[in-house]
Parts: structure tokens; C-alpha cells; sequence
């Protein structure tokens, strides 16, 4: 078992890293259920944790076995939480933070205030019973994202049709009704913000950040940027409509991240990592549809392989607007669009129960 800062005392093979031990199962601690370990090197950030089994943990960590006074499940929360924490590190002794280490008897010598032992169990019963609540809303969560992205992978290939627009196709052929064609046919490019510098962000007029791209497949609205613009400037708003599109990332499989604005803005723009996609009016695409479009599995690997660079990879506009893009018909587009919209809003409503 191992001791981690945000998961508390987990078995070793649930972490991702690979944690290897040269030490034999005689070496190690015996831990019992609800008995409480802590790293001595990250006391200070809150790295400990209450055993739900029995196990055997490294020699490095301090096991604690609780005493008569204590519910071991209340002190687990008490042990996380930031004052405390303050206190640990307050108590620990080394040069540097990264050296900074809890002994036991520091740790021994500190005093908390507790409730009578009938209140800490049932402080402990209480927020155990949330973290179990919240535990499955972060399983119900990620089991949507899941569907989400098979029904993106599906009704986008598409191997997968609603029964009014006919057929999945076969042999890798373009479904009835879908049709292919360049970006360069669908409408034209526009850069982000040029010629500014540190002093001229902070206040202003809006512009939609990186983050925000790269983050969202639908540009939040609500997290804009402020930049000074002059009324002789010759800069670029966004519209609604827009694909936005990074041009720059430290890995190829990262650059060219689409964001679509489904919002009206007013006088907005973008900022100078990025460059705008405009489809024109008469253009086959929903920007609904153009939301999950570009971020689909074909997509990204078709715009992933455009990438140029050694240590940081640039994407080309001209080269994306010579990408092909497969388009079904516009009712068959919005129905697309309207089923992993509300596949997202699921996710978003989960969200805010879990916060």
C-alpha cells in the first residue's frame, strides 16, 4: 500500500506511476484497518491516510494505530483538513520544502481540540457517507463520458445512423447523404490578435484566451481575456459561428484543438495563439455540428498529423484548409448535434452535483 496526498492510503498496483521496491514483505510495516499512515516527507501537504484492510506499507511512512479517544475515521478527515495540515507543516523540520520532514515525535507533540468520541463518529459517518456519494457521481461521470465519446465515434464515422437518414455504409464508403469535401470550400481563415504586447492586456475589450480554446469544443462565453484596442487598429473580431482553432502545442497530438462560439460576444477577439475559422453563409455546416465535428477521433488524428516542429509543434492554416471534412445533410447534422449536446449537459449537471 501506498500513501498519496489527494487519494489517501491506496493499494500500490491503483496508482498510475510505476512504484517498484526492492524491499521483501518482511521489510515492510503492517498496517491494520483503521489504523493511520502518513508520509513523514509530505505530512505537510496532507499526504495520509486511514486503512479500509489490512496491508503492508514501506518503512518510510509512520503508521499510527488510534488510541481510545479518537475515531480513526473522523481523524482522517481531521488530518486533511487545512488548518491541520498548517500545523504539520509548522512542526516539520528540513532546509527546503521538498526537504521537509514530519518525525513522530513532532508529530506526537501536537495538540488538536476534539469533540467528545459519539461526535467524532458521527462527524466521521457523515463525511464518509459524502465521499461515497461523491465517489459515484465521479463514476456515473466518467461512465457518460464514456458513451459520449462512443456516440461521437459512431454518428460521426458514421457507423452508426438514426433509422430516418438510412444506413450505415460499408467498405469504408461515404454514407447516402454525406458528402465530402475541403475546408477551403466551406468558408475562410482570419488571424488572432497581432502587435501587441504585455502592457496592452488587462483591460478593454474582450478576447477569447488559449485556455479557453483548448479546453472547451464550445468557446465558455464567461472566461474572456481584456485587451487594448485602438480605433485606427485593423484587428479581427470573432462572430458566432467561428471555429477556433490552436495553432501551437508541445505535442502533436495536442495541436489544432477546435473550439466552437455558440455565443453572441458583441465586439470580441481572439488571442494570437490561435486563428478563426469562418464558414461562409451558404455553407453545409451547423457550427453545432462543427462543435463535435472537429474534435472527433478522424479529425484530430487527420490535424494531429499536419504538425510541425521538434520541442514545439505549429500548425499551417493553408494546410488545414486543404483538410477533408465528411458532412452529412443539415437535418441529419442537427440531429447529431442536438444528442451529444445533451450528452454534455448530462455531464455538466453531474458536475455541479459533484461541486
Amino acid at each position: 500500500m501506498a500513501v498519496t496526498i489527494d487519494r489517501g492510503l491506496v493499494f500500490r498496483d491503483s496508482i498510475d506511476r510505476k512504484m517498484d521496491t526492492n524491499l521483501t514483505p518482511e521489510q515492510h510495516l503492517l498496517v491494520r484497518t483503521g489504523d493511520i499512515a502518513y508520509n513523514m516527507m509530505r505530512m505537510w501537504q496532507g499526504a495520509s491516510g486511514r486503512a479500509a484492510h489490512d496491508g503492508l506499507i514501506s518503512p518510510a511512512y509512520i503508521v499510527c494505530a488510534p488510541t481510545n479517544e479518537i475515531d480513526s475515521k473522523f481523524a482522517s478527515y481531521l488530518f486533511k483538513f487545512p488548518p491541520t495540515v498548517r500545523k504539520f507543516q509548522d512542526h516539520s523540520h528540513g532546509i527546503t520544502e521538498d526537504r521537509l520532514r514530519l518525525y513522530y515525535g513532532d508529530f506526537a507533540s501536537i495538540r488538536l481540540p476534539l469533540p467528545p468520541l459519539g461526535e467524532q463518529r458521527r462527524i466521521g459517518e457523515i463525511l464518509g457517507a459524502w465521499d461515497d456519494a461523491i465517489e459515484k457521481v465521479n463514476a456515473l461521470i466518467q461512465a457518460k463520458q464514456k458513451l459520449k465519446r462512443a456516440l461521437m465515434q459512431q454518428l460521426l464515422t458514421p457507423t452508426r445512423r438514426f433509422p430516418q437518414f438510412g444506413g450505415a455504409p460499408s467498405n469504408g464508403e461515404l454514407a447516402d447523404g454525406w458528402h465530402r469535401t475541403a475546408l477551403s470550400k466551406l468558408g475562410d481563415t482570419y488571424p488572432g490578435l497581432a502587435g501587441k504586447s504585455k502592457d496592452d492586456f488587462g483591460s478593454g475589450k474582450p478576447y477569447i484566451p488559449y485556455l479557453n480554446v483548448f479546453s472547451n469544443s464550445r468557446v465558455d462565453p464567461s472566461n474572456v481575456g481584456y485587451v487594448s484596442i485602438q480605433p485606427d487598429e485593423r484587428q479581427h473580431r470573432v462572430q458566432c459561428g467561428d471555429v477556433l482553432f490552436t495553432v501551437s502545442s508541445e505535442t502533436p497530438e495536442e495541436v489544432g484543438m477546435s473550439s466552437v462560439l455558440l455565443d453572441e460576444l458583441g465586439e470580441a477577439y481572439l488571442n494570437s495563439f490561435c486563428f478563426g475559422f469562418r464558414p461562409s453563409l451558404d455553407a453545409p455546416l451547423l457550427p453545432e455540428f462543427a462543435q463535435f465535428a472537429f474534435r472527433s477521433p478522424v479529425m484530430r488524428r487527420r490535424i494531429s498529423q499536419l504538425a510541425q516542429g521538434a520541442t514545439r509543434y505549429n500548425l499551417s492554416k493553408n494546410q488545414v484548409m486543404r483538410l477533408q471534412i465528411d458532412l452529412p445533410g443539415m437535418a441529419e447534422q442537427k440531429q447529431i448535434a442536438e444528442l451529444l449536446q445533451s450528452s454534455d449537459a448530462e455531464v455538466r449537471l453531474l458536475v455541479d452535483v459533484e461541486g
